[in-house]
């Protein structure tokens, strides 16, 4: 319950930040009329909004099970997460770059208190850059099997830290490219730069839209467990007196549940009753994935010596 409340909180936090960083650059958008502003509102108002959904799928999630979803509802993380990305992300992602293709095309657009605009955006860096890293922190936690972070970030389960992560990261390279972008058209008194600048960023919100759709299609159909656990499970399995697994099938029914569906042929000794063994079996999977809530259901049949 601690737990609970203590992200709960900062959830609450980290949204008043994004609702903070939306009113600072929303308010420099309409003062400068800089495309690379309204494309950074355009994230702050994206993080907003994904604060409030992910908070939505949270709390179906923690419904528990019922008649008609007898596993519980924990996939709607997965789904609400989608939304998000095919949503929020491509729908922010296109907004900014036609608005900045327009100011592209524009002859009379022009970038006013330019040094609001980059005052703004170095916030913004300083910002992203303590997110990326504490995101980072996180990845490092989970990633004990130490992958490179793309194939970390496909083999997750974790649809929040994949959601904030590369959300994050993304971000961090949108401001970047912003502050290029001002710092170019104070330089060379140009805004076509800042128009530049505006297209890439919501380019950059498109790709991860894209990838984080891919990612989330995966985890709403259902996908199995990590190769890591997979290899714990079949470790076990590798008992000599396991002779043959005719079949296991896993399921993760929500970042923090797996299922484990097992067929085995079984040889042991005169005096080992079989649903004693299957009970050690499923406790040593059990304590073997210790982060995860395991569901074992395990068939047997016992050959005759």
């Amino acid at each position: 319950m601690m737990e609970k409340q203590q992200e709960q909180k900062a959830r609450r936090i980290v949204l008043l930040t994004h609702v903070l960083g939306l009113i600072m650059k929303a308010i420099g958008y309409f003062l400068s009329g800089s495309a690379v502003l309204m494309n950074e509102s355009i994230h702050s108002m994206i993080d907003c909004i994904n604060q409030g959904l992910l908070a939505i799928g949270e709390n179906r999630a923690q419904r528990g099970r019922s008649e008609l979803h007898q596993f519980g509802e924990g996939r709607a993380t997965y789904f609400f997460s989608t939304v998000v990305a095919m949503t929020v992300f491509l729908g922010g992602g296109i907004l900014a770059v036609v608005e900045a293709s327009r100011d592209l095309l524009d002859p009379t657009h022009e970038v006013e208190q330019i040094q609001l605009v980059a005052a703004i955006l170095f916030v913004s860096l300083f910002i992203e850059v303590t997110a990326v890293q504490e995101g980072w922190q996180e990845v490092k936690e989970q990633n004990k099997q130490k992958q490179p972070l793309v194939r970390f970030l496909k083999e997750s389960r974790d649809s929040d830290l994949l959601l904030g992560f590369t959300e994050n990261l993304f971000a961090l390279g949108s401001v970047t490219i912003a502050i290029a972008g001002i710092l170019l058209t104070a330089l060379t008194n140009n805004p076509i730069f800042d128009s530049l600048g505006g297209i890439l960023g919501g380019l950059l919100l498109i790709a991860a839209a894209v990838f984080l759709a891919k990612e989330f299609y995966s985890l709403l159909i259902g996908e199995g467990a990590s190769t890591s656990d997979l290899m714990a499970i079949k470790q076990i399995l590798a008992d000599p007196a396991i002779i043959q697994i005719k079949d296991l099938r896993t399921l993760h029914l929500s970042p923090e549940e797996l299922l484990i569906v097992a067929d085995l042929s079984l040889k042991l000794a005169p005096d080992e009753e079989p649903s004693s063994f299957i009970d050690t079996i499923e406790q040593q999977i059990k304590q073997a994935l210790p982060e995860l809530r395991v569901y074992c259901y395990i068939e047997s049949e016992e050959v005759a010596s």
